[in-house]
């Protein structure tokens, strides 16, 4: 990966008037936001606490939730705005603050809208939130392909490492290949909810498809970015990998988009979009299964924390084709990824100084609490409800840790100048 200064990435903070990281705390916020909202409406439909209309309304709206502004925002959003300024040479794109503000906002007003309750407020809410969508891509495309377009920054072929210029990672050919499939897709299914609000009758396939190959494809690239420091993956794997990806998060949009414009069976690219996730499941439980081995080479017996959050994404991901399926699997799994990305950002912020065990409790809790609630009986769904809030307690207490070490460093820095003086 790149190795990105300080210095310049002030300098680019300058110029764009506006911190790399601010446009992460954003998408962090509104998925984090909408995350809890819709986990705290879930666990109270199970208790059957909520009105009957509102439950129903609430059960409908729960899985375009986690995809639309818990997946895709969080993935693309939050962790490519945090990573990319990471991974990649910083560009002096001005207008890139501009398209993720106003993405926030559109998709803001999109989620005002699904919660409404008012009439056609659902295909209101979806066309407003395609036109973020294809802001937010267009700004992640732009980040990354600015990375290279600077005086001096494009290598020629085969001498990337020898300018200095490093290529691309694989959770960076993640993101550009997601990007390019919701800009494939957002505006076909604009064009599809304005043709039913104008009253046409023609049926269109479901927008599920193509969100959840993006948000698999994403996954996968966060997941990668945690084995990177146990497991490098070589050129060879690198280039079949990004292969795997490209087919997968451009070809899967791409049919979707054929099949929305000739007015296709809905069954048909549901098939389509399966077989295309177990493609991409194969593949990269391959590598999962490769960092795990490589760890244990290393006798590094304690599974490191990220690791851990990202190998029960491919075991609910793989139970997922016994049982619920793999849009609910993707739906679960995705959580435990963006954890894993989580503990790996903490682990460079704090470098290593948080608490594990609390950590791995949490682990512990949130998987026990997917795995129950996927059963039939209220109670266990109830039971697992509250297994997974006990762990976002647990989460806060890891949180509420980390500023307590840190505010007992900076104390101790300030006593140490005072001792000096």
């Amino acid at each position: 990966m790149a190795v990105v200064t300080s210095a310049q990435t002030q300098a680019v903070s300058r110029r764009s008037g506006l911190s790399p990281y601010a446009a992460a705390a954003g998408y962090l916020a509104l998925s984090v936001t909408v995350g809890g909202l819709a986990g705290a409406v879930a666990l109270a439909s199970q208790l059957h606490v909520l009105p009957a209309g509102l439950e129903a309304r609430m059960a409908d709206f729960h899985p375009s939730a986690m995809l639309l502004f818990v997946g895709i925002p969080a993935f693309l959003g939050a962790f490519g705005r945090l990573f990319l300024a990471r991974d990649l040479m910083p560009g002096g794109v001005r207008g890139l603050p501009f398209l993720d503000g106003a993405a926030l906002a559109v998709m803001l007003m999109a989620l005002l809208m699904f919660l409404s309750g008012a009439s056609q407020a659902d295909m209101f809410g979806m066309g407003l939130w395609s036109i973020g969508a294809i802001l937010m891509s267009a700004s992640t495309l732009a980040i990354i392909c600015d990375s290279r377009a600077g005086a001096g920054i494009v290598a020629p072929r085969g001498q990337e490492r020898v300018s200095g210029l490093v290529p691309f990672s694989l959770f960076v050919w993640t993101q550009l290949c997601a990007a390019l499939g919701l800009l494939l897709t957002a505006p076909v299914l604009a064009a599809g909810t304005t043709r039913a609000l104008l009253g046409a009758s023609d049926v269109m396939p479901r927008f599920e498809m193509p969100a959840t190959l993006i948000v698999l494809v994403s996954a996968f690239g966060l997941a990668a970015r945690v084995f990177d420091g146990i497991a490098p993956v070589g050129r060879k794997l690198k280039a079949v990998a990004v292969a795997v990806l490209a087919v997968v998060a451009i070809g899967g949009p791409a049919v979707w988009d054929r099949l929305a414009l000739v007015h296709a069976d809905p069954a048909y690219a549901q098939k389509v979009g399966t077989f295309l996730a177990a493609v991409a499941a194969i593949a990269f439980t391959g590598i999962w299964i490769r960092a795990l081995w490589r760890q244990a080479v290393t006798l590094r017996v304690a599974i490191d924390v990220p690791v851990l959050w990202v190998s029960g994404f491919f075991v609910l991901l793989a139970a997922g084709w016994m049982g619920s399926g793999v849009h609910t699997a993707v739906l679960n799994g995705a959580v435990f990824v963006l954890f894993g990305g989580f503990y790996a950002w903490l682990n460079d912020l704090t470098k290593g100084h948080y608490s594990r065990n609390s950590a791995r409790v949490q682990f512990g809790l949130m998987f026990f609490g997917v795995l129950v609630s996927d059963s039939n009986t209220g109670l266990g769904q109830a039971l697992g409800g509250a297994a997974m809030a006990v762990s976002l307690g647990v989460l806060a207490f890891v949180l509420l840790d980390v500023l307590s070490a840190g505010r007992k460093v900076a104390a101790g820095d300030v006593a140490m100048q005072e001792i000096r003086r």
